[in-house]
């Protein structure tokens, strides 16, 4: 009974074992199908499984009796849930950290694309709008200096007089020194200023000068190629006349000039130093003020506040003396190019008045590019020393004496 009883036990044990073997080698087998390499089965649950196998090949019932309740206890099902659920929660949190690698790596990438340098992603941006400006500032350079090379070419077309022609005119007029100047310009005095009158006719005027001259060195001294100082006297009363409106009151006085422009015309012929020209012009700029003191000398008073004024040119007189320059073609075309406020697209250029170019002298312009002031005062009295650096200026430029480095490089020039 005792042998039959542990036959009975010993079959429905081996039963389970081998039930329970059968689902730890399902177990096993889904683990290597899913690739999962941290799930395995216990020790434990191996060195049960191999003491049940010797169990089973044994027949001896004490072996049976003393190993039976821990091999049941130790098949439970539960070895199995855990088994499952330790391959669920690897697999689980291996495919959280799949996902939170793949999110770091994403995040990573974002943050290099927003950490990319704005310069070196526009660069070719960057280059070509530099190439752009570059060639806009050449385009609008050219186009100023093209309309400035244009009014030159223009004012030198419709010049009056070419300076070579200058040149010979003082060349042909060799025998036409101070001198004979000074005597003109004291019968002038004489003749007109003490009376009073600051204008005349051009017939009246070279009858004078033809006068003295003959009485200074004989018949056949006269002035030689004087159409050309023909020329800018009746280009000047041309001009005059068409800038008058009323025709009417024009026509009485037509044919008179001020006794400054004369002069500044009969020195074309003048065959002096520069030196020499520019004090006959200051000199004869003067010849207005002893025409007022002359008229003012019944006052004590008076007299002498215009004595202390007779010294020096105003203003107004530097600035007629160097339009009448400018008119007779002693001022050279380059230094009368004033700017113009249009500087859009382009800086554009127009011919300055006598005025503008003494005042440009006087004070300066221009900036760093530009010409300082040559005077120590932009406005008030003009001291002969003033007036030889107003004409040497870049901005004035009479005779073209601004280009001069050495004086023997032009016979006009200081020796």
């Amino acid at each position: 009974m005792i042998r039959r009883a542990s036959y009975t036990v010993l079959s429905s044990s081996s039963r389970h074992l081998r039930r329970r073997l059968h689902q730890t080698t399902l177990l096993q087998s889904a683990c290597n199908l899913m690739n999962t390499s941290d799930v395995v089965l216990p020790s434990r649950s191996v060195a049960t499984s191999a003491t049940t196998l010797r169990i089973m090949t044994s027949t001896n019932p004490n072996d049976l009796a003393a190993s039976s309740p821990s091999i049941i206890a130790r098949s439970q099902p539960r070895l199995c849930f855990s088994t499952v659920a330790t391959t669920t929660t690897n697999t689980s949190s291996s495919s959280s950290s799949n996902e939170s690698t793949s999110s770091t790596n994403n995040k990573k990438e974002k943050d290099k694309k927003d950490d990319s340098n704005i310069f070196l992603d526009n660069l070719g941006k960057i280059f070509l709008s530099s190439i752009g400006l570059v060639l806009l500032f050449l385009l609008r350079s050219t186009k100023s200096n093209n309309s400035r090379v244009a009014l030159r070419e223009e004012m030198e077309n419709a010049a009056l007089l070419d300076p070579l022609e200058i040149e010979d005119l003082r060349c042909a007029n060799s025998d036409f020194t101070m001198e004979v100047w000074n005597t003109i310009v004291e019968e002038i005095k004489n003749e007109f200023v003490a009376r009073g009158i600051s204008s005349m006719t051009y017939p009246q005027f070279l009858s004078l000068v033809m006068r003295v001259m003959k009485d200074v060195k004989g018949e056949g001294f006269t002035v030689q190629m004087g159409h050309l100082m023909d020329r800018v006297v009746i280009a000047e009363l041309e001009r005059r006349r068409e800038g008058n409106d009323d025709a009417a009151g024009h026509q009485d006085g037509s044919d008179e000039l001020p006794l400054s422009f004369l002069l500044a015309s009969l020195s074309l012929a003048l065959n002096s130093s520069v030196a020499d020209r520019i004090r006959v012009l200051y000199d004869s700029m003067l010849i207005g003020n002893e025409m007022n003191s002359s008229s003012s000398s019944s006052s004590e008073g008076q007299e002498e506040s215009t004595n202390t004024n007779n010294n020096d040119a105003s203003k107004e007189q530097v600035e007629e003396m160097i339009q009448n320059l400018q008119s007779t073609c002693q001022l050279v075309p380059d230094a009368q190019i004033v700017e113009t406020n249009s500087k859009v697209p382009y800086q554009t250029f127009r011919v300055g008045t006598g005025s503008e170019l003494a005042q440009r002298a006087r004070e300066g312009y221009g900036g760093k590019k530009g010409s300082q002031g040559v005077t120590r005062d932009g406005d008030g009295q003009v001291t002969l020393e003033d007036f030889h650096a107003i004409l040497k200026s870049r901005t004035v430029c009479a005779w073209g004496e601004c280009y001069i480095k050495k004086s023997s490089r032009t016979s006009t020039s200081d020796r």
